[in-house]
């Protein structure tokens, strides 16, 4: 039987970093052999590595007509093999698309190669009269874990891979971005200071920020257009830390608080089928008040709280839940989604399918928030 080197078109993006300075990434190309089992990548480093140097490789192919993404890998699997360092120079690697379960075999995909860091770090330390706050990465959970530092003084976000997740009813929603998820909700100390302000009625520096209203965290004016606009007003929380990083941090849509609250599970919960009080605060053992962040068992992804302790905003109106590829929810309404129960309700209000709503105009000791930053398109 005759085997035909078969080739995938590779015409390929220059990558960039999701923040601070980046190396770039050149002259991608790919090929895949006949049956379809593995692509061997090439390409070239150029620039200032040094501060980047712990970063992770992520390769991703997706159909440059549809945008159907094929699949995608980290330079941790044990899928993608060879040189996936970020020296300057030459690099080659290859992905074994087969042992990975995916089929890839269209002359229509395109393989972008990115490096990003596992963990962002902003540093708020400067506080509410500052003009500018430091961003860096980290490659693992530090020494002795989150310390209070990251749940104080400064924002610490994990990167989430884009992916699918069934709904409660079967329903599948595609993520075809990765984003920076908050392993932590918006504590109060965090919150003043970058609004010089805390609104909270339980009071804490490590406590969740809470009476914060969506309109206070995004604006009311620009801020309130969602999803018609992405667009934050200047003195809202989201508009001065756009100013001081350079990033547009956000509230998640509803769809990426769910897919980063299973963590890929299917269950009720993030960690099974019944309540387990080792991972979330609700109204049976909180004690009628909100508590430290960080102090429950996280999901399988590193973030905690994302069931109990408060409720957190997300972008969407209340309406219709939304599904398919990558959904903005409602196009109008007079009520935004919370997601994830709170000390106040019962245990079965913090499933990772649970909605409720509130009045954007209005905060109350149950509803806090946690940030996002989705990343742009290579």
């Amino acid at each position: 039987m005759k085997i035909n080197q078969c080739f995938l078109c590779m015409a390929i993006l220059i990558a960039s970093s999701a923040f601070a300075a980046t190396p770039q990434v050149k002259n991608v190309r790919a090929m895949q052999q006949y049956p379809w089992g593995q692509v061997f990548i090439s390409y070239e480093v150029e620039g200032d590595v040094a501060a980047n140097s712990e970063s992770l490789l992520l390769v991703t192919a997706k159909d440059k007509t549809s945008g159907k993404i094929y699949g995608e890998v980290w330079s941790t699997d044990s899928y993608l093999t060879g040189d996936t360092g970020i020296a300057t120079g030459s690099h080659r690697v290859v992905w074994d698309v087969a042992a990975q379960g995916l089929t890839i075999n269209s002359a229509s995909v395109v393989f972008s190669v990115a490096y990003y860091y596992p963990y962002m770090v902003v540093d708020l330390s400067s506080g509410a009269n500052s003009s500018s706050y430091p961003v860096s990465g980290l490659y693992v959970v530090p020494n002795g874990g989150w310390t209070d530092v990251y749940k104080t003084t400064k924002l610490v976000l994990r990167l989430v891979p884009a992916g699918t997740y069934k709904m409660q009813n079967s329903t599948n929603v595609k993520l075809t971005k990765p984003f920076y998820c908050g392993v932590f909700e918006v504590t109060q100390k965090q919150y003043s200071l970058v609004m010089g302000s805390n609104p909270s009625g339980f009071k804490g520096d490590a406590l969740p920020v809470e009476q914060v209203s969506y309109n206070a965290i995004r604006g009311s004016s620009n801020g309130a257009k969602w999803p018609a606009s992405s667009a934050v007003d200047a003195s809202s929380f989201m508009g001065k830390l756009w100013a001081r990083t350079g990033l547009d941090f956000d509230l998640p849509t509803e769809a990426q608080w769910e897919y980063a609250c299973r963590a890929g599970t299917t269950t009720t919960y993030y960690w099974g089928n019944s309540m387990n009080s080792n991972y979330a605060w609700h109204s049976g053992n909180s004690s009628s008040t909100t508590h430290k962040v960080g102090t429950k068992t996280p999901n399988a992804w590193g973030l905690y709280d994302m069931s109990g302790n408060v409720w957190e905003w997300c972008l969407d109106w209340y309406g219709t839940l939304a599904y398919g590829t990558d959904p903005g929810g409602s196009s109008s309404g007079s009520l935004r989604v919370v997601r994830g129960g709170s000390w106040y309700f019962d245990a079965n209000r913090s499933t990772s399918s649970d909605r409720y709503y509130f009045n954007p105009s209005y905060g109350n000791i149950n509803y806090g928030f946690r940030l996002v930053r989705t990343l742009p398109e290579e």
